[in-house]
């Protein structure tokens, strides 16, 4: 067993399940398949949730009596998870798009301790908050290629191994500016270069890791999958060119707390409109560029369907497609069904604090009224 299958096994076997916002969102089949027979369509939004996402009778009344409901989705190769989660929230859905731009004060909470996001240009100052976690910090000063705890490109191995006077009472400090240094340079990379800036994990046994060509894999695993909102899973293969047209968008950064590891995470965020697909109103998606234990790649895609009864709100449906750490060989064939439970909880959890997050009213100041005020 590889040093990354002890790692992820042992953070399993602790009883640790994982987040709902790695695992959230929207992972990427549902949206098309179906498990019931077609239908003709009506061209209303029940009818979409029935017929082109799957959902039965029963759980669209479930979800319309304020229920998430959550499925776990089929996946073409063992080390991928995916799941389709949805919950009706009682407010229009551009006061989602409003809250989630604030990505810092809409995620943060006990399962996100930081968060920050970068500017047009990202700039080391843009992480003037993170603090590596001590777990990763002694992990480091052991780490070579071929044998780290975290996910990391050689490059970057070889600064910590070269740059950082482990001795010294400053090697945190002196660690944590060199994560920063590195992830503002990929942040910068992609930007310019796309996907072929996210480079290779070098911290296993195994050999690089292509992080590019397997978040690919997750866009074409499936033949309908691109058929969900083609000029957006266009743009999220070919960026930093083809940018739908009235599409907005950031990258931001994540402390993720969970199992034994904290998780820093890097996510390209893409908010797209779509005015002429009635009744789904927009899509949003979340793209990992990088994540420092567990997730080799991750897709999450949000998609908000409007209400077309009178003074209603709309449906949130979230899918997600992830290809995930430890999954392979017999103990992995164990933990893949633990680690999609424990994740479909999560995305129930998650969904539920997306509602409660968009159905507070906004004050009069500008403020998000709290819970309980």
């Amino acid at each position: 067993m590889t040093r990354r299958h002890r790692t992820f096994s042992a953070a399993m076997g602790r009883g640790s399940f994982l987040p709902a916002l790695l695992i959230v969102g929207v992972g990427a089949t549902a949206l098309i398949a179906s498990s019931s027979p077609p239908a003709q369509p009506d061209g209303s939004a029940q009818a979409l949730l029935r017929q082109k996402m799957g959902f039965s009778t029963a759980e669209v009344q479930a979800l319309d009596a304020g229920h998430a409901v959550i499925r776990t989705l089929e996946t073409p190769v063992r080390q991928e998870i995916a799941h389709v989660g949805a919950v009706y929230i009682d407010a229009p859905p551009e006061r989602l798009l409003e809250r989630f731009r604030d990505i810092e004060r809409f995620e943060r909470g006990p399962g996100v301790p930081q968060i920050g996001h970068f500017g047009s240009t990202p700039q080391v100052e843009d992480l003037a908050s993170l603090t590596l976690p001590a777990a990763d910090v002694k992990a480091l000063a052991a780490c070579r290629p071929g044998a780290c705890d975290l996910q990391l490109p050689a490059a970057a191995i070889d600064r910590y191994r070269n740059e950082v006077r482990w001795t010294s009472p400053d090697a945190a400090r002196q660690a944590t500016q060199i994560t920063r240094e590195v992830l503002v340079a990929l942040a910068r990379a992609y930007q310019a270069n796309g996907n072929g800036a996210l480079g290779y994990y070098d911290d296993d046994e195994s050999g690089p890791f292509p992080v590019a060509e397997h978040f690919r894999a997750l866009l074409t695993s499936r033949d309908d999958f691109p058929a969900a909102v083609p000029g957006l899973m266009a743009y999220l293969d070919t960026y930093p060119y083809g940018r739908p047209e009235g599409a907005e968008e950031f990258l931001y950064w994540s402390v993720v707390a969970f199992g034994l590891k904290p998780t820093i995470r890097v996510n390209h965020v893409v908010i797209y409109p779509l005015p002429g697909a009635q009744p789904v109103a927009y899509a949003i998606a979340i793209k990992q560029l990088y994540a420092s234990h567990y997730f080799h790649t991750t897709l999450e895609l949000r998609f908000a369907i409007d209400d077309d009864r009178p003074g209603r709100g709309f449906w949130l449906v979230s899918l997600t497609r992830s290809r995930n750490d430890g999954m392979t060989g017999l103990k992995g064939l164990f933990l893949r069904s633990i680690i999609s439970r424990r994740s479909g909880e999560a995305v129930r959890k998650y969904l539920a604090h997306v509602r409660q997050q968009v159905e507070r009213p906004t004050l009069a100041d500008g403020r998000v009224e709290r819970s309980g005020s």
